[in-house]
């Protein structure tokens, strides 16, 4: 997934592109971007194609005299891993010998936390004797939630002798609106980087062209100041009245693709297959030994060409679609052309670049070589970096037939759409996976265990009926891998803490006598040695989710004594995060603390990629509590960002997101997402998952005096978890989901209901959550505030009075001379009134009230 980072890159790779030999001074342009600097320091130039922002940016640094830093961005660094280590490389540059800056870039943790190693970079510079420039070009390319909100908390701690400039196609995003503090970036619009009439004619001049007030009027009229259309006028003969745009295309045509010799006309066309191009793959395109010759002058002549780093090249846009058209139009083999990049690419051990030039080519035969080698050779990050990276290859557009020639397509495009939780799409794929297996098989061995691996996360049935059909698929596996498919090319915990809920639901198992045994005569050669742990820890968390907290101890205890040095950091995790969880729960705080300190040390050392998810994980803990300032610091990190659907590998922290919108009076928000929870954990089978979700949204409705919603709600949550006997992740709710499991009691006790659940079921739960009510608050704490003042009656009152004596209903019953099923019934009025659901929070909440 990351670029070639083998050699040093030195500062030139950064250095910007030359200006072209003849360009328009735009001194009001430069003058207002000099001012921008000096007043916010960050700059944000937003206007459409060919507006001249990088022609703009450049004189700008020719004036300003700055070191720079110039980034160029294309399509494929819309992945955290790939965008922070470019920007990395970047800043290094201007340190080539700072030992600590380049110990962070070759950390082999870097792509799996992005973001903190990239501040760590930043940490890391000394201090600067000049004044330097970042410039970050194509920014709209940028669409990754977690790169826009993470950016501006990387570039607020640059040296304040970084002025930073983005270049971009779009309006400036809203994550970016307090970039440099409260009044924001600097904005320079289309508006701001137009020729002025002036300005048309400095540059007309510049060029040996004079044009009278009237010619030069209408040069502005034609183009709207537009700096592309006024460049291309003022390299042709034109000054007439036609649009703009037409005569820029027209000057395309008639003054640049007719003025040149056929020789550089096939140069252009070889090279435009590709998005950027360095000397050695434009020779290789081109057939021309003077590549980078060609290449330069073209830079320097006009701006159409420009270097986007180092050695690297890109034809501007409009130029590139204007060369693809007349390609097609001549009849040049794409398709060759694109394959000969991809053994380019091949050859230097690219293969992501590889392969993304076979998808380009259209020719789907062949490419299984290619698909084998990005699989299985490249280094993995975080499961979620990779599923955002697999969405730059574009696989939802991949045409039918690519997979009727490539079978083993099918793989890919599973388990892309698997990560994405794109339900629909990835059920297809299995499908059609399952009807190419003896086609997939006959390929490679390993595309079987992968084929396999993907059956293993088919939600439509249980782990223990996948692995009565195991035969299916095993008699194409010739041999497996000794290490483990699963836990070679991902984390089979696909890097989520709870392991009894992660790449699947494995719930099904506690309903099968033997089914650990079951699994581990089928699956478990995908596991490698990473089974033998697994075989422990399962049943340790469904002890755990059963509330039998001393069987799920020993048992961890067992599965810490069967890991070996062979065994991956992600199964090291979930064992920590469970063996927390066992003792937090029992209450034993020293013990617990000291796993929380090793989990913490662990991931810091050796799996930063969990770091979302730990992070995930404290700040829940803290919600337990209705911690506002946990809640805000939660939505506050840069991962947490706003979903239209559940992707699986983030499912984790939604949850978390919904406890701290709850906790922040966020009532809408929080709905919506737990109704997305709700539907994921249907759609995909995962039951703890429903429970969870239900059991947030229940206690959410009831804190919107919607009760019967809220009943009906944790019914079904309850339902779905009642077979396996689960019912931790609901009573974990504590004082928020104790009244409504309460209520579900009373619906469960009255005649009518003929459904699953028992009710002895749900009143175990219900004391579990009153337990648990004893230590937290719950986090609906902070959504009892009520819009109606209570009024209790005079015998309410006096009945809690005596409460907050410390009477009992009998001596309240004897003190007043009341009856005691009339004191019973006060008590509970008042109770009703409060909104608690015993004595010692009426009183409390009374006192808060001013009733007592």
């Amino acid at each position: 997934m990351e670029r070639d980072d083998a050699e040093l890159i030195l500062s030139e790779k950064f250095a910007p592109a030359d200006l072209p030999d003849v360009c328009a001074p735009r001194l009001r342009v430069v003058d207002a971007i000099g001012r921008a600097v000096r007043a916010r320091r960050f700059v944000y130039l937003g206007a459409p194609a060919g507006s001249g922002k990088t022609v703009s940016a450049l004189l700008w640094l020719k004036k300003a005299k700055r070191a720079c830093v110039w980034i160029g961005l294309d399509r494929y660094d819309d992945v955290p891993s790939v965008f922070y280590k470019q920007l990395a490389w970047g800043l290094y540059s201007i340190q080539p010998d700072n030992t600590a800056m380049r110990a962070v870039l070759e950390s082999p943790t870097f792509s799996a936390s992005p973001v903190e190693h990239a501040v760590q970079l930043v940490m890391e510079m000394r201090p600067l004797e000049r004044r330097y420039a970042l410039i970050v070009d194509d920014m709209h390319l940028i669409h990754n939630r977690e790169i826009v909100k993470s950016l501006p908390a990387v570039l607020r701690r640059l040296p304040g002798a970084f002025a930073v400039l983005l270049l971009s196609r779009a309006e400036l995003p809203e994550e970016w609106r307090a970039l440099g503090g409260a009044e924001g970036p600097a904005v320079l619009g289309a508006d701001d980087l137009r020729f002025t009439p002036d300005e048309i004619r400095g540059y007309f001049n510049a060029l040996g062209r004079f044009p009278t007030p009237d010619e030069t009027r209408l040069v502005h009229a034609a183009t709207e100041g537009w700096a592309i259309g006024v460049a291309a006028l003022a390299k042709s003969d034109r000054t007439d009245g036609r649009n703009g745009h037409y005569l820029f295309a027209s000057y395309f045509e008639e003054q640049v693709w007719g003025a040149w010799d056929d020789q550089l006309r096939s140069f252009c066309l070889a090279t435009s297959v590709a998005e950027e191009f360095d000397p050695t793959l434009a020779a290789l395109l081109s057939g021309r030994d003077d590549a980078q010759e060609v290449m330069e002058r073209l830079a320097r002549t006009n701006t159409f060409l420009s270097r986007l780093r180092g050695d690297t090249y890109r034809y501007h846009h409009l130029f590139r679609d204007f060369l693809r058209e007349k390609a097609t139009e001549a009849g040049v083999d794409r398709v060759a052309l694109c394959k000969r990049a991809a053994e380019h690419f091949r050859d230097r051990h690219d293969y992501t670049r590889a392969l993304r030039f076979w998808f380009e080519s259209g020719d789907f035969s062949g490419m299984d070589t290619y698909l084998l080698l990005f699989l299985f050779e490249n280094a993995r990050g975080s499961v979620a970096d990779y599923a955002d990276f697999l969405r730059t290859l574009d696989i939802e557009s991949l045409p039918a037939d690519a997979y009727r020639v490539c079978p083993p397509l099918r793989v890919l495009a599973a388990w892309y759409f698997y990560l994405t939780s794109q339900r629909t799409a990835f059920e297809h794929h299995l499908d059609e996976l399952y009807r190419a297996l003896p086609r997939i098989a006959a390929s490679d061995s390993r595309f079987m265990e992968f084929a396999l691996l993907a059956y293993s996360v088919d939600h439509r049935t249980t782990i223990i009926e996948k692995a009565r059909k195991f035969s299916l698929f095993g008699r194409f596996v010739r041999r497996f891998t000794p290490a483990g498919l699963a836990t070679e090319i991902a984390s089979f915990t696909h890097n989520l803490p709870y392991p009894h809920r992660s790449n699947v639901d494995y719930s099904a198992i506690v309903l099968e006598d033997g089914g650990m045994e079951l699994i581990g005569r089928t699956f478990a050669p995908l596991l490698g040695a990473e089974w033998g742990y697994v075989r422990p820890l399962l049943p340790a968390c469904f002890a755990y989710e059963r509330n039998r907290l001393d069987e799920a101890l020993a048992g961890l205890r067992e599965t810490e004594k069967a890991l070996v040095p062979e065994n991956r950091e992600d199964g090291r995790v979930c064992i920590m995060v469970m063996k927390h969880a066992t003792l937090w729960q029992m209450e034993r705080e020293s013990e617990a603390a000291a796993a929380l300190d090793d989990l913490v040390a662990l991931t810091e050392t050796e799996a930063p990629h969990f770091l979302p998810n730990l992070k995930a994980y404290r700040a829940k803990l803290a919600l337990f509590n209705a911690d506002k300032r946990a809640a805000r610091a939660w939505l506050d990190e840069y991962f947490v960002t706003d979903v239209e659907r559940i992707e699986f590998v983030r499912s984790f922290q939604h949850f978390t997101t919904a406890r701290a919108l709850i906790v922040l009076g966020e009532a809408d928000e929080a709905e919506r997402l737990l109704e997305r929870l709700r539907a994921f954990g249907r759609s995909f089978n995962r039951p703890l998952d429903v429970g969870e979700a239900c059991a947030l949204l229940a206690v959410l409705l009831w804190a919107a005096r919607r009760r019967v919603e809220a009943v009906d709600v944790l019914l079904e949550g309850m339902e779905a978890l009642a077979p396996y006997g689960f019912f931790r992740v609901v009573a974990d709710e504590g004082a928020a989901v104790e009244p409504v499991l309460k209520s579900l009691v009373e619906r469960l006790a009255r005649s009518g209901y003929d459904g699953p659940l028992e009710r002895a079921f749900v009143q175990e739960t219900y004391l579990a959550a009153h337990d648990r009510a004893r230590r937290f608050r719950g986090v609906c704490a902070n959504l009892g505030v009520r819009t109606k003042p209570v009024k209790l009656s005079p015998q309410q009152k006096r009945v809690l009075e005596l409460l907050a004596r410390g009477l009992r209903n009998a001596e309240i019953a004897a003190e007043t001379g009341l009856t005691l099923p009339t004191v019973k019934s006060h008590v509970q009025a008042a109770y009703r009134k409060l909104d608690v659901h015993a004595a010692p929070d009426a009183v409390l909440r009374a006192r808060e009230l001013g009733l007592l």
